[in-house]
């Protein structure tokens, strides 16, 4: 093989000197051919194999690594080149060098790397959607949170919205805010195979999707396409954003007072993105973009999707309703019936007789008891001494006036439990604000009685309430009336009647 040295000097002594290809491989040696190619081309010389080295060493093996590098490019766990030359030193004897082993590796990754076609969308065509996991600072407790993020696929604008969970829900509620936040819905959304939207993967790209799923569609009437299985990347778009959230809406940590909070600090730097990023090969912003984009988003229908999942629970003699693990209370009417269940993302509402009887907030706890104190009301009327002993009174949570007035009672009244029972009644008509407000100035004015504390309510509220006692009609006993005094009336004297 000649050097760049030598192939010069054929060049030189044959275009500038005119020395003939014979004279030149009699004068240097060099074969007519090998001459031939040296004027044909002045590149420097490469040197090329005739047929590959053999492996003597590697050969037998290379098959063991070929699936090796496929597997893990299926499973996504990348093996050092280093545990792979000691695996195949234990479980093959091999006696090779490292070297040769990471070389081999190296080529049969490179060779098993997977190619990408850019893609372009047209406006309102396309949306993405993922989910993502951080953490954050909700009052002042380090909190798990679950990201949603919905991205229009001409402008890339994102739509990111923190949940406690990804249950299917949340899933919903994500879609309808980020539809309103975007302006529009997109033609088609691009997801992966989540369980919220999927019911079973079929081959390809078919899918039998949830029913639940199917409904929320049709109402915003947008299609649903799904990546092959295994393969997030063909949402790239989304898969970024994701990313992109982690590192810039969560470092530094979030911290904020509650989850809506949180989502005003999301949806602000969303803005903050489309304004401050153009959209790959365009000179428009994203911002810029989406403005242009809007304009061809299916409209929003009248009303949005209800975002909650519903369940039939029966009531427990204790008034409390089992959902998820967790108890929530009703109110007595409700006890061993059968009550719906409506749970959102946030709070969790009880329906019976198509009637909503109960709102609380949702817990995401294990075995947690949530009560409303008002449920309570009637059952601790009739039965007052159980009233410091009771779940509901203690984790009411009410202000320090409500217990200092209790004591004040025992000291004054001869059915202090009783009597305070009646009082709180009296939040049914003008609040808890307005009942607070009311035992602190009776507790000045040294007023110890349920018809004082409603008489300092009237003259705050400017209302004429109800004299409260129980509301149970089942607690009043009604004689049952002596119908034969009727007969009186038709009694005769004389032939007259008496009235």
């Amino acid at each position: 093989m000649i050097d760049v040295v030598d192939k010069e000097m054929i060049r030189r002594l044959h275009y500038v000197e005119g020395k003939s290809i014979r004279w030149i491989s009699r004068e240097l040696g060099f074969a007519r051919q090998t001459i031939r190619k040296a004027l044909e081309d002045a590149e420097p010389p490469m040197y090329h194999l005739r047929s590959p080295r053999p492996r003597p060493v590697t050969g037998h093996i290379r098959e063991v690594l070929a699936q090796w590098v496929a597997e893990e490019q299926k499973n996504k766990r990348h093996l050092t080149g280093e545990r792979i030359y000691q695996r195949l030193v234990e479980e093959y004897g091999y006696t090779g060098s490292p070297s040769t082993i990471r070389r081999l590796v190296g080529e049969l990754r490179r060779n098993a790397k997977e190619t990408f076609i850019p893609l372009e969308f047209r406006p309102g065509s396309n949306a993405q959607c993922d989910w993502g996991e951080d953490v954050a600072i909700l009052d002042r407790e380090e909190t798990l949170v679950q990201f949603f993020c919905l991205r229009l696929g001409f402008s890339r604008m994102p739509f990111v919205m923190a949940f406690p969970t990804q249950r299917q829900e949340a899933f919903f509620e994500g879609h309808t805010q980020g539809f309103i936040f975007l302006g529009g819905v997109p033609l088609s959304i691009t997801y992966d195979n989540l369980k919220t939207a999927v019911f079973k993967v079929l081959a390809g790209r078919n899918r039998i999707e949830q029913n639940s799923f199917i409904a929320f569609r049709s109402h915003y009437l947008f299609e649903s396409r799904y990546c092959n299985t295994g393969k997030g990347n063909e949402k790239g778009g989304v898969e970024n954003l994701v990313g992109f959230v982690h590192r810039n809406f969560f470092t530094p940590t979030p911290e904020a007072s509650d989850w809506a909070e949180l989502n005003e600090l999301f949806l602000k730097r969303c803005l903050d993105y489309a304004r401050t990023h153009k959209v790959p090969g365009s000179k428009m912003t994203v911002y810029e973009a989406w403005q242009e984009e809007k304009k061809h988003l299916l409209p929003l229908p009248p009303h949005p999707f209800p975002c909650y999942r519903h369940i039939e629970a029966k009531a427990a003699q204790n008034q409390l309703v089992r959902f998820e693990n967790n108890y929530y209370s009703v109110p007595p009417s409700c006890a061993g019936r059968l009550v719906v269940v409506r749970a959102y993302v946030h709070r969790v509402e009880i329906y019976a007789d198509h009637r909503l009887v109960a709102t609380h907030r949702r817990s995401y706890g294990t075995g947690e008891e949530i009560y409303d104190l008002d449920h309570y009301l009637e059952a601790l009327y009739r039965k007052p001494r159980a009233l410091e002993d009771a779940k509901p009174f203690h984790r009411a949570d009410l202000p320090p006036v409500y217990h200092r007035y209790l004591a004040a009672l025992k000291e004054h009244h001869a059915q202090p439990e009783k009597e305070f029972v009646q009082i709180l009644m009296y939040h049914r008509e003008v609040g808890w604000d307005a009942l607070t407000l009311a035992l602190n100035k009776a507790l000045d004015e040294r007023v110890y009685h349920a018809p004082g504390v409603r008489s300092i309510l009237e003259q705050l509220t400017g209302k004429c309430l109800i004299s409260q006692g129980t509301q149970d009609l089942s607690a009043y006993r009604v004689s049952r009336p002596n119908l034969k005094q009727f007969d009186l009336l038709g009694s005769c004297n004389n032939g007259r009647i008496v009235h």
